[in-house]
């Protein structure tokens, strides 16, 4: 059997995987063999894996389950965002989100190459007029979902992250000055990456080992570029730690628990969130219960709990009432949360109550 060594950027649906792949501590998280889905594949993102070996035909090309068989690989589409792109509220937020985006751009390619004194309230002013157009804080997450489903460049993922740590920050009852200094966390959690030379960082081929040890650097590049700039000392944390995970699965100094920068626990819940509601070649962006999911069966040894919580319980409270179609296409009202199983709600469908944490063939694929 031939095989090739793949980015898990470049991973789709129906491939095969020819060697398992294993966590940080050794455990089988996918096994040799296995098809991909657009759930493992967004389960080996949560865990951040790089690189996978899936299996090539006799003519040297990458197997394909679904294209053999015929089949149409899994998708999910989220009907809400698409109503909510047609609002004239959603075109201004992407107006003013495009106009940052391009001058945040500009801005920190500037301060990358020069000495130029980082302007704080410049971004956070910035930051502030792109949460003024949106009604309140799950508004604005729907708002970014609709622009993640667009553009996923560094920048405007790292105005995302931005976005989400202010609203996190909100929620978790912060002082206004530590809200502002979270969501400069996010604002340069990634900059490290902008140092990664574009020929890796575009490279359409298999990476090196060389190569996959230089992209897990940004973080030590970013901690870099700001070590010696006048700021907030959380805001360096958080461009190091943001990869760091509880148990010490993470990277680049396997930090664990109490180690790890609190604001850098922040902005790894908010870069994750952000990363899996996005778009990606293979799918559409996943919906938020089915996030949820990942994060409930996955995260609570690598994210803090207390976090996981209050995020997830905040942003799925604004959820009971609305419409939502379940997996077996079945369309219903989401009734009640579950306190100890946010993700499968009570929902009503016609005149029956279903509970969907008594029910695990179910789940919510989409909300309407």
């Amino acid at each position: 059997m031939k095989v090739t060594k793949i980015l898990m950027s470049k991973a789709i649906p129906g491939m095969v995987l020819a060697k398992d792949i294993l966590d940080y501590s050794g455990k089988i998280l996918v096994a040799d063999g296995t098809t991909l889905t657009d759930k493992i594949i967004s389960k080996l993102q949560f865990y951040a894996i790089q690189s996978l070996l899936v299996q090539m035909n006799d003519q040297g090309e990458i197997v394909n389950a679904y294209e053999d068989s015929h089949e149409d690989s899994p998708s999910t589409s989220d009907w809400h965002l698409e109503k909510i792109r047609n609002t004239k509220e959603f075109q201004e937020f992407q107006e003013e989100f495009y106009a940052y985006a391009n001058h945040f751009q500009s801005y920190i390619d500037q301060v990358i190459t020069t000495d130029v004194p980082l302007d704080l309230s410049y971004l956070l002013n910035s930051t502030n007029k792109v949460m003024g157009k949106s009604r309140n804080t799950i508004h604005l997450f729907d708002m970014i979902n609709c622009m993640r489903a667009y553009d996923d460049s560094t920048y405007s993922h790292c105005i995302n992250v931005s976005l989400i740590c202010n609203v996190f920050g909100q929620w978790i009852h912060l002082s206004q000055a530590d809200v502002d200094t979270l969501t400069l966390c996010g604002l340069f959690h990634d900059i490290g990456k902008l140092e990664i030379p574009q020929s890796i960082i575009m490279k359409p081929d298999r990476l090196t080992d060389d190569e996959y040890r230089m992209m897990k650097k940004h973080t030590l590049m970013g901690y870099d570029l700001l070590k010696d700039r006048d700021i907030d000392i959380r805001i360096k944390k958080a461009a190091l730690m943001h990869h760091e995970r509880l148990d010490g699965s993470g990277y680049p100094q396997h930090l664990k628990g109490d180690q790890i920068d609190n604001f850098s626990k922040i902005v790894a819940i908010a870069d994750v969130y952000d990363a899996l509601t996005s778009k990606r070649v293979y799918r559409e962006p996943l919906c938020p219960f089915e996030v949820l999911h990942i994060f409930e069966r996955e995260g609570f040894v690598k994210y803090d709990p207390a976090y996981l919580v209050v995020f997830f319980q905040k942003m799925f409270a604004t959820y009971v009432s609305n419409t939502v179609r379940l997996n077996d296409g079945s369309e219903g009202k989401i009734i009640m949360l579950n306190k100890q199983a946010l993700a499968d709600p009570i929902v009503q469908i016609g005149s029956e109550f279903i509970d969907l944490s008594k029910h695990k063939d179910l789940y919510i694929q989409a909300i309407l």
